[in-house]
């Protein structure tokens, strides 16, 4: 079916659940990040993107095995802000975490397909100085610095260590403010996760960065706080378990994926799936603000 004859179902706001909560989440990276590699590769299957998400769970499966190696690395936890928050900028410029990029290297290297061996070499082949400089960019979000095809390499290894640096710090305060921006590392979410069980029904926003989670109530919009002036468009229909969440005010949209819907869902795996949603809601005028690790603003040369 074309972009043109594809159609968008909208949906209005939806009833925030009344419940206690925990303001951050910091899922243990062992199991998100092999969680994700298995849903990489379940998504995989008959996917019009089929190779570039096999190689999305290869690199996803090689960060479950990176922290093996965080008792060789130097102590991140003291690297903070004033406020709290993690500083990236100075994790970026340390060289502890271009070890994770050649060990993550290093595993992909003979399953990766051969239209990647080409950037592979290069970051193989790439000084230590420019691979830190290319941290820094991504830490910074100088995204359209760094070659599309190498950024995904040198994200997940960054962001692995950066997502280990975070688990070792404590949480910041509840002030009451809820945030736009990962409250932990400052890092932009990848989408809204509906979230079942205990917390049955609440909204967490995923770090692309650190892979913490901080609660924002539902029915409002995630860039603007508007909560008058919302819509939910998604392919399937009004309660289809992945959502784009549209603002009319500040025309920004960021998906929603419900495990209420469907629990199977995982919010980078999915989100980087339903690339075609993005597309049409683009389409129709809205801003993307969620950020997904293996699908970067980047530049293309």
């Amino acid at each position: 079916m074309s972009m043109s004859e594809t159609k968008l179902y909208y949906r209005k706001s939806l009833d925030e659940e009344t419940k206690h909560f925990d303001p951050i989440l910091k899922p243990a990276l062992h199991e998100l990040y092999t969680a994700r590699a298995a849903r990489l590769r379940l998504l995989s299957e008959e996917h019009e993107l089929k190779s570039y998400l096999q190689l999305a769970a290869d690199i996803s499966q090689a960060q479950s095995s990176l922290l093996d190696l965080e008792s060789t690395s130097t102590d991140m936890s003291s690297l903070t802000l004033a406020n709290g928050c993690l500083d990236v900028i100075a994790i970026a410029r340390k060289s502890d975490w271009c070890h994770y990029l050649e060990a993550l290297l290093s595993q992909i290297d003979s399953s990766a397909p051969e239209a990647t061996r080409p950037h592979l070499e290069t970051l193989k082949t790439m000084p230590h100085e420019d691979r830190i400089e290319a941290g820094v960019l991504l830490a910074q979000g100088s995204f359209n610095q760094i070659h599309a095809a190498l950024a995904p390499f040198i994200w997940a290894a960054l962001s692995s260590a950066i997502a280990v640096a975070a688990r070792k710090v404590e949480a910041p305060l509840a002030t009451g403010h809820e945030h736009h921006n990962c409250p932990v590392c400052d890092g932009t979410p990848v989408a809204s996760l509906i979230h079942t069980g205990e917390r049955q029904g609440s909204r967490y926003l995923h770090c692309s960065l650190c892979e913490s989670e901080w609660h924002m109530v539902r029915a409002k919009c995630t860039n603007c706080d508007n909560s008058e002036n919302l819509d939910y468009l998604s392919f399937e229909s009004t309660d289809a378990a992945v959502r784009a969440e549209s603002c009319g005010d500040c025309h920004s949209y960021l998906k929603v994926i419900s495990h209420v819907q469907d629990p199977s869902l995982e919010v980078v795996a999915d989100d980087l799936a339903t690339l075609r949603l993005d597309a049409a809601v683009t389409a129709e005028g809205y801003g993307r603000t969620g950020l997904n690790p293996f699908a970067l603003p980047t530049a293309e040369s």
